[in-house]
């Protein structure tokens, strides 16, 4: 009895912080994140943040979204969520390697990978908040993917080293999860 009590309470304590997390308010197809109330660690809302993110493999399962697009999808969620101005952030994603058939449109995806692409949603809206979505052209070479059959707003670069040199002399930090 007492195992089972102790159980339920952990397993009470390990999901609550899951109930309370919310979707939105700019990336709706996902970014999902829990609001901390009263933090101790202040963010400063009249900063500019320029962050990137490397985005190196694709979804195990090619029918499954990238869960890795929902990093800068969190970020900008949580950002806007703690009263940051959308202005103040400035975000990158750097796709290369098995992660780039992910920036196909469907018609080229359905042919590759049998299924529509589950990443153009939240692709979509990251594009339509402002964050850039790069392409490695090696990748793009070695993979033989051509432009018209990207997702019209991927920017394609030389290469994602290419790309971070970029926009590291731009300022921007990479996220290094």
């Amino acid at each position: 009895m007492r195992i089972t009590t102790m159980a339920a309470a952990l397993l009470a304590l390990t999901t609550a912080p899951l109930m309370a997390q919310q979707a939105g308010p700019i990336i709706n197809s996902g970014g999902g994140f829990t609001p901390i109330v009263n933090p101790t660690f202040e963010v400063p809302k009249d900063l500019t943040y320029r962050v990137s993110w490397d985005i190196l493999a694709g979804s195990s399962k090619p029918s499954e979204a990238n869960a890795a697009f929902d990093g800068p999808a969190r970020f900008i969620n949580q950002s806007v969520g703690n009263g940051i101005p959308r202005a103040n952030m400035q975000l990158a994603i750097v796709v290369h390697g098995t992660a780039g058939e992910e920036l196909l449109g469907n018609a080229e995806y359905r042919v590759r990978k049998g299924s529509d692409n589950p990443n153009v949603a939240i692709l979509e809206e990251m594009s339509k908040a402002g964050v850039r979505i790069i392409i490695c052209g090696q990748t793009m070479a070695g993979r033989k993917m051509t432009r018209d059959q990207l997702l019209p707003f991927v920017q394609v670069a030389p290469s994602a080293t290419w790309a971070h040199a970029v926009l590291q002399t731009q300022g921007f930090k990479v996220n290094p999860w």
